[in-house]
């Protein structure tokens, strides 16, 4: 069937309606499964075997559940939707699972009212999302073009309620949000040069305006510029998100306005579409060389999606330190990484909220631009770029996407996909630990940071990106890392080896691999032959660098037991709309690391490698 176009304008809001129906039972099935897998594996649920497949869940005056599952090796049931049988009056609606659930979490009314908010954006968005998806084979889906395979993804794996978006209505969510697969223009401001605090190279050269605007439309930008002020040299020209420059820049920077330091000057340009982050905004008009990153002040997932200015001013500072590393280590070379360099990044910092230190954190995130180098410029012509997100997703069929990019590769035997996920665990998760165990320097290495670029079908390299807030460092001075800008060091986290290697096991196993191995075992790659060819690839990387033996021990990736982060636990009970800082997640109790268990249970198998790398 035809696919909607990236390029039409938003509906009218009575057909927003239509897809409510035809999917609201099967979002709401696979709802509660997620919830009841997710608070499993952060123990807050303890569902009990009844057989082999079978599971029961006691909510005590609410009655029990039942439903098929299999356990995978963190200790996760994985939960049928299908099988999901409520106790006897109770509904199949997410909703009333989650007024169940309050007591155990340790809820009260007003935070489960909170949450009934995201919860019911959320089954909305699924239900788009499902409709999007309606016809469209898993091999159907790899083909279409990168912006257009990420309005189809399901969003962040682990929390619940992945697309609260608190604070967008019908209007704003179908233009802006990536699943309805429309695209906008961006508003343009001119702010006083001597109000603006900048990052990297300045954030109007001919270069970055010239990838967001041809050159009519960069004309008549500068040409409302020079009616609306005396002297335009005196201005830097800056893209706002339109949402966020009708909802909260223009009241809130109403005094700006008044003594003429900011000027808005209209939509011109190219038309944007939204990348699963929702802030980043890739050009679909043309392969433009840049993506463009804006605040938006809506509540998702974890936080406000604003941008912090401390980051964002590091950020030019963090990718240009990261692109040369990338450039100069051998073992990087080996692995193909590229960096997706930040050069520009500004704040307007607000004249009065930036004096008050107490204040909500989201009133200190308002208004940014930062300008990010795009990916589909440097691609050859038979390379194809993926978010590491892809992995995990299925079709309506509940065939793979892995599948389908396995059979693109000729790659559909068992044999043939460990070759392929061994080619995969090497320029994904060596680059990353080897950052870690070299350099002190971490990323959080979720599936929308990540880029996998496959040439031939096959994975190549990987590209990295986001920069702000995502990075850290090890409590202690490498040498390897003696260069790192002090603009870059003053602003970033420092944390000791055994909490800084968390940001690889959670950030990229626990929400990343965890959820591609059910997938690779469709494929006939079990979970744990999965997590055993990633343990091969690492003791290979391992042996090839002898001299880091003793940092390989203080980041061990095989450790028995691992941190685990309880995000929906934390969401659920931390106060949002008034905290003066983003909800930290809660470290508890440690988890069973498959990386481990599968090395005691099975001797090396072979794997492929390639000459020795120096470690100079």
């Amino acid at each position: 069937m035809p696919r909607p176009s990236m390029m039409h304008a938003a509906p009218e809001m009575a057909t927003l309606d239509a897809c409510l129906a035809p999917h609201w039972g099967a979002a709401n099935r696979a709802l509660i499964a997620k919830m009841i897998g997710e608070l499993s594996y952060e123990r807050i649920l303890a569902p009990l075997g009844d057989d082999d497949s079978g599971y029961r869940l006691d909510l005590n005056e609410h009655g029990s559940w039942h439903f098929s599952a299999q356990t995978n090796l963190w200790g996760q049931p994985q939960v049928d939707p299908e099988s999901l049988s409520p106790p006897p009056g109770a509904s199949l609606e997410a909703a009333d699972f989650l007024l169940a659930l309050a007591a155990p979490l340790g809820m009260q009314d007003s935070q489960v009212a909170e949450h009934l908010e995201d919860l019911f954006a959320t089954l909305r968005a699924d239900c788009q999302l499902r409709q999007a998806r309606r016809g469209l084979s898993a091999d159907a889906a790899i083909r279409l073009p990168e912006p257009q395979r990420q309005r189809l993804l399901d969003g962040h794996p682990k929390f619940l309620f992945n697309k609260g978006r608190r604070g967008w209505g019908l209007e704003a969510l179908a233009r802006y949000a990536p699943e309805h697969g429309h695209s906008f223009q961006l508003g343009w401001v001119a702010v006083a040069a001597s109000a603006l605090e900048s990052g990297g190279t300045a954030i109007d050269t001919p270069e970055l305006l010239r990838s967001a605007l041809c050159d009519i439309e960069l004309g008549r930008l500068r040409q409302a510029l020079a009616e609306r002020v005396d002297n335009p040299t005196d201005y830097r020209l800056m893209p706002v998100h339109p949402w966020q420059w009708q909802r909260w820049l223009a009241p809130l920077h109403a005094g700006d306005i008044a003594h003429g330091r900011l000027h808005y000057l209209g939509e011109f340009g190219d038309r944007y579409a939204p990348q699963q982050s929702l802030r980043t905004l890739t050009n679909v008009s043309r392969r433009a060389s840049h993506d463009i990153k804006l605040p938006l002040t809506i509540m998702n997932t974890s936080c406000y999606r604003g941008i912090p200015g401390r980051y964002l001013l590091a950020g030019p500072a963090a990718s240009a330190w990261l692109k040369r590393r990338a450039q100069e280590d051998a073992e990087f070379a080996r692995a193909g990484l590229e960096i997706l360099a930040e050069p520009a990044g500004a704040v307007l910092p607000h004249a009065q909220y930036a004096r008050l230190d107490q204040a909500p954190y989201r009133y200190a995130e308002l208004f940014g631009v930062i300008w990010r180098e795009a990916l589909a410029p440097r691609l050859a012509a038979t390379e194809q770029a993926l978010l590491m997100a892809e992995l995990m997703q299925r079709d309506e069929h509940g065939r793979p996407w892995l599948a389908a990019y396995l059979r693109a590769a000729g790659a559909e035997s068992p044999a043939a996909a460990e070759r392929w996920l061994t080619r995969l665990f090497e320029v994904t998760v060596v680059p990353m630990w080897h950052l870690i165990c070299r350099y002190g320097v971490s990323l959080i290495a979720h599936g929308q940071n990540l880029t996998l670029i496959l040439r031939d079908g096959w994975p190549a390299r990987l590209a990295l990106k986001d920069f702000q807030g995502d990075l850290r460092l090890v409590d202690e001075d490498f040498p390897e890392a003696s260069d790192l800008p002090e603009n870059l060091t003053a602003v970033t986290v420092r944390l000791p080896p055994e909490k800084l290697i968390h940001d690889l096991q959670t950030g990229h196993f626990v929400t990343t691999l965890r959820f591609i191995a059910p997938l690779a075992a469709a494929c006939g790659v079990s979970e744990t032959r999965f997590y055993q060819l990633c343990g091969d690839v690492l003791t290979a990387y391992r042996e090839r660098h002898p001299t880091l033996a003793e940092r390989f021990a203080r980041f061990d990736l095989f450790a028995p037991r691992i941190l685990r982060l309880t995000l929906n636990r934390a969401k659920f009970l931390h106060a949002t709309d008034n905290a003066r800082e983003r909800m930290l997640a809660e470290m508890d109790l440690h988890v069973a690391n498959p990386l481990h268990g599968v090395r005691q249970a099975a001797p090396r198998a072979d794997v492929i490698t390639t000459p020795e790398v120096s470690d100079v």
